[in-house]
């Protein structure tokens, strides 16, 4: 029997397993880049006016700090690489990072790897079978974003076929990097959330290495941050195509490396020692607190990545405060997003709508748990010591809403203090905060969508970050795309209370409805379904 019997089936199962998880991720990414280029050429038509907004850009250390050293001039493809290409790169290192530990990790960790190899497939065939779905997927959604950027310039012009296909190459690769990472820490520890708070330091010390190279003009470090490889390769600008060759063997070193270390190590092992297991007794009253001490630590990245990116946007929003008083296209931009609204208004909306996103994804990670727990058999081990299946699903969305309570705090407060330093006028570090905390309903509708999932299809959750993806894109450039007034207004996040402006209360009345009706409708259907489902 070869060392990969069964490749073939099992690459088939992991597609049948995680496809709709995959597409989830990709389908967003593919219509942003599609979809915001052709509104940003229609709202800055010339290519002057598009080259004057980047040289105000330049006095915006905020700016330079999120998406990297701004281009030269300011065509379509230069200006989408940059700027699109700062949020886009971020999302598919993370989905990397996530989709590579559930396939090398959480597989083994949930008894699937064991499955497999007890139907006879070969010692090296679930490794192998990670390796390629993650790698396939990275490489597919690659090309869609080449394909995106190649259906722009029909529509637009201005973005290149070559530079369509090095941006496309530059996301393929920087994606491969990070699953190669993922498979990196998938073998140096037990379980999946451990791996990918590995990969998440790697993440944050490539964010910092890209910022280092970028502040002290250091152009080699680049090449040490998948973060930056798109600055290495410059699409739409010098197009080093030689480049992809160091890409691929920093990608090719890293599986090796994986792979070096899985022949290394047992079925459910791992290379470094476990600290799993602690000799304290763990102090715990109930579901709810059994709940709250498995979330700690994931709670507290999270609160530590949000004061990150609150502090962040609080430093930009004085020059973006400049930036639109002084740009007339930058203003009528900014209105086709938020508009009837004062400047300070708008800027401080779409600040905190990025803002209690990631909050929204947080809380909702934390009720998909519940699913997962009972994947692994924790919630029937819970079950049978006598805990009511009703507490059990209470305990877990009062986990979730109190956590994401908690994260809005956080955030609104280190938005606030941020921009405190930098803006004065139309009450600003007090919109931040309120505006952030006040987004409370439109979390709770999140979590009762989740909790609905979990408890009547728990196959279909995955749906839930569907939501989320549509908020934020509904929000943030529906109305650049014509979008309808009610279509945007679907979204759970934007509603937000302005003590010292105008509140449309019915909908965060319908989004508080929404969330407790199906809170309700989730019991329901959790207490007589089976466990697991």
């Amino acid at each position: 029997m070869s060392a990969f019997t069964g490749l073939r089936p099992c690459l088939g199962l992991a597609t049948r397993r995680y496809r709709w998880q995959v597409l989830a991720w990709m389908v967003p990414l593919w219509l942003f880049l599609l979809g915001h280029p052709i509104a940003l050429q229609r709202m800055y038509p010339s290519f002057e006016e598009r080259t004057a907004l980047l040289s105000q850009m330049r006095g915006v250390p905020g700016v330079r700090l999120l998406f990297g050293p701004l281009p030269a001039s300011g065509s379509v493809g230069e200006f989408a690489s940059w700027e699109d290409g700062g949020y886009l790169l971020w999302f598919v290192a993370i989905m990397a990072i996530m989709l590579t530990t559930a396939l090398a990790r959480r597989d083994e960790q949930d008894g699937h790897v064991e499955v497999v190899l007890g139907a006879g497939a070969g010692r090296w065939t679930p490794f192998a079978s990670a390796t390629t779905w993650a790698l396939g997927a990275m490489a597919l959604t690659g090309a869609g974003l080449a394909a995106s950027l190649i259906g722009v310039n029909a529509v637009v012009g201005e973005t290149s076929l070559r530079g369509a296909l090095i941006f496309g190459g530059v996301t393929i690769a920087q994606g491969w990097a990070f699953a190669g990472v993922a498979l990196v820490a998938s073998q140096l520890v037990r379980d999946a959330t451990t791996a990918r708070g590995l990969c998440f330091t790697v993440f944050g010390a490539a964010f910092a290495i890209r910022v280092l190279a970028d502040e002290t003009g250091a152009a080699w470090l680049r090449w040490l941050s998948p973060l930056a490889w798109r600055d290495v390769a410059e699409p739409f600008g010098a197009e080093r195509v030689w480049a992809f060759a160091v890409f691929a063997l920093a990608a090719a070193a890293l599986v090796a490396l994986a792979a070096l270390l899985h022949s290394h190590r047992e079925l459910l092992g791992a290379v470094l020692a476990d600290r799993s297991v602690s000799a304290r007794r763990w102090r715990v009253r109930g579901p709810l607190g059994l709940t709250a001490r498995l979330g700690v630590r994931r709670l507290a990245a999270w609160a530590f990545a949000l004061a990150l990116t609150g502090s962040l946007f609080g430093a930009m929003s004085g020059g973006l405060s400049d930036l639109i008083a002084n740009n007339p296209s930058s203003t009528a931009y900014i209105d086709k997003i938020a508009p009837e609204m004062r400047p300070v208004v708008q800027y401080t909306t779409l600040l905190t709508v990025v803002i209690v996103a990631l909050v929204a994804t947080a809380v909702v990670q934390r009720v998909l748990n519940l699913a997962a727990s009972e994947e692994r058999g924790l919630s029937e081990a819970a079950l049978t010591c006598g805990v009511p299946r009703t507490r059990a699903l209470i305990a877990a969305l009062a986990d979730a809403i109190g956590a994401g309570v908690v994260l809005l705090v956080v955030s609104g407060a280190v938005l606030a203090a941020a921009m405190a330093t930098q803006v004065r006028e139309d009450h600003a570090a007090g919109r931040a905060f309120v505006f952030t905390l006040t987004q409370l309903p439109g979390v709770v509708a999140a979590v009762g969508i989740a909790a609905m999932l979990v408890g009547a299809a728990p196959r279909w959750r995955s749906l839930a970050w569907a939501i989320i993806a549509w908020s934020s894109f509904a929000r943030l450039f529906g109305g650049l795309i014509d979008m309808p007034k009610w279509a945007q207004d679907l979204s759970v996040l934007g509603h937000v209370i302005d003590p010292w402006g105008t509140t449309h209360w019915l909908p965060m009345a319908v989004q508080l409805g929404v969330g407790i009706a199906c809170c309700a409708g989730g019991l329901i259907a959790y207490r007589v379904r089976d466990i697991p489902a």
